[in-house]
């Protein structure tokens, strides 16, 4: 992937990539990718996203481990439905385009602190708002626009990235992850120079996605 800083081309480059070289990421490009995602707006600026670089093989396995006896007890659970094949294909479709990330060079799970002090977060502890949705979405609107931005940096970098939600279902328990204590972990991150680089998916044109009311 060739390195560009221009606006329309950064983010006419980016691309979900699955498959890396073998070089490693050197930790300045990850710092590098870290600044720019922290500059991303948030609630009353709390600042609320964590990026959990998980470096150590013995933490990867183990975290492979726990994701694979998840998968194994849904498939149980799938099993047993009345129409059981669609979940299991499901299940397994998603299991297998998710275990490249345990041999990406860098590897993040992804989320945001879950004591913040936002107006939504104030409402709530106040008594003045029903529930823990509409104080938490401003943390993962933030998030979003952070990972754009670390995405985006790793495309200037030369590097590629791609998110990953699904593995979070066969998570089988919480705070597997160390450091992740007082995070609710969104998605996991993977980056590294590519060894591939897909088409560009068809997008909605404007008019589509834009309307004056």
């Amino acid at each position: 992937m060739l390195m560009t800083t221009d606006f329309d081309s950064l983010v006419a480059a980016r691309r979900s990539i699955r498959k890396y070289t073998g070089e490693k990421v050197p930790e300045s490009h990850i710092l590098d990718m870290v600044a720019s995602a922290g500059n991303a707006p948030s609630p009353s600026n709390s600042q609320p996203v964590r990026y959990l670089h998980m470096v150590s093989s013995e933490l990867r396995q183990g975290i492979f481990k726990n994701m694979e006896t998840g998968y194994r007890n849904m498939l149980v659970q799938a099993k047993s439905l009345e129409k059981p094949r669609k979940a299991i294909n499901i299940l397994n479709h998603y299991w297998r385009y998710s275990r490249f990330m345990f041999h990406a060079p860098a590897l993040f799970a992804v989320g945001v602190e879950t004591q913040g002090d936002s107006f939504s977060a104030r409402l709530n502890r106040a008594g003045l708002m029903g529930g823990k949705a509409l104080e938490t979405m401003g943390c993962d609107i933030s998030l979003g626009l952070s990972l754009q931005l670390f995405m985006l940096k790793a495309v200037a970098l030369g590097l590629g990235t791609c998110i990953l939600t699904a593995p979070l279902h066969f998570l089988k328990r919480e705070n597997a992850i160390p450091g992740s204590e007082n995070l609710l972990i969104r998605c996991f991150l993977t980056a590294g120079f590519p060894d591939e680089y897909p088409v560009a998916p068809e997008r909605k044109q404007p008019m589509e996605i834009y309307r004056k009311v």
